[in-house]
């Protein structure tokens, strides 16, 4: 049996699912994949997930490769109805090929939540952009206390692209 059907058998996983994976050395950041039933002709587990090269299907040979490399540390259940669940499914399908892949406005976490809430979310996003604007605030304050013009530029800059990160964060189309 293959690691990743041991993994969906063992975890009980259900389409629409999402397996939270960190780096297995010295990840900093977390990766998601969302389950989406099994292969209609070889039972196979299929997983999605958005990379550097857009959202992919999986192949389950890539899946099992995936989880020796990295740790499935969460399991984000989707809770809704069966048709929900179905929907869910098919709004993962409709990215799949799309190639429009970015850290900050369209990665992985934006993906699975779009998937799981019909809304494009990262809280990593989220939480860079806010540290970022509280590191620059301090950064511009203590420079102005200081007469320290670098320091204030700095510190703006860092506002100002912590406060876009932030805007990132929620990159929702159903608006």
């Amino acid at each position: 049996m293959s690691q990743s059907e041991h993994f969906v058998i063992a975890n009980n996983l259900q389409p629409a699912d999402a397996i939270l994976l960190n780096k297995k050395f010295m990840g900093m950041l977390d990766h998601f994949a969302v389950y989406l039933g099994r292969h209609p002709e070889t039972n196979h587990p299929i997983f999605a997930a958005n990379y550097t090269s857009g959202v992919q299907i999986l192949e389950p040979v890539h899946v099992d490769s995936f989880l020796e490399k990295l740790v499935p540390s969460k399991i984000e259940r989707f809770y809704g109805t069966v048709p929900q669940r179905r929907e869910a499914v098919t709004r993962a399908l409709t990215m799949v090929g799309k190639t429009s892949y970015n850290l900050i406005f369209n990665n992985c976490e934006h993906y699975k939540n779009f998937v799981q809430f019909n809304k494009k979310y990262s809280s990593q996003v989220d939480n860079a952009g806010q540290t970022a604007m509280i590191a620059g605030g301090v950064a511009a304050l203590a420079g102005a206390a200081s007469g320290n013009g670098k320091a204030v530029g700095w510190g703006l800059l860092f506002l100002a692209l912590g406060a876009l990160a932030v805007g990132a964060a929620n990159q929702d189309d159903n608006k």
